[in-house]
């Protein structure tokens, strides 16, 4: 079992991030009725779990948005994260 490095509330974050972006494609236009429906409520439980943990997804996007790495929130991972963030001293 890994030892997490960092809070939940940045794991639950990034997750949350994460689903947002899934949700997001499936209300695509073009997409079924069915699928678009399904996108609405992921993208609202994507959206209460970035809402509890905002300070770390702030954090998140704005790392993303401004850093020299080449990531995205799809390909971000708890690795990332950890390496991102994490005390180096610990």
């Amino acid at each position: 079992m890994s030892v997490k490095k960092l809070p939940e509330g940045a794991y639950a974050a990034l997750e949350g991030l994460k689903a947002q972006a899934g949700a997001a494609m499936l209300m695509l236009p073009g997409e079924s009725r069915e699928s678009q429906a399904e996108g609405k409520r992921a993208l609202a439980a994507a959206h209460a779990r970035i809402r509890e943990n905002e300070a770390w997804a702030t954090q998140i996007v704005k790392t993303i948005m401004t850093g020299s790495e080449q990531i995205s929130i799809d390909s971000a991972d708890a690795e990332w994260l950890e390496r991102t963030f994490a005390d180096p001293s610990t």
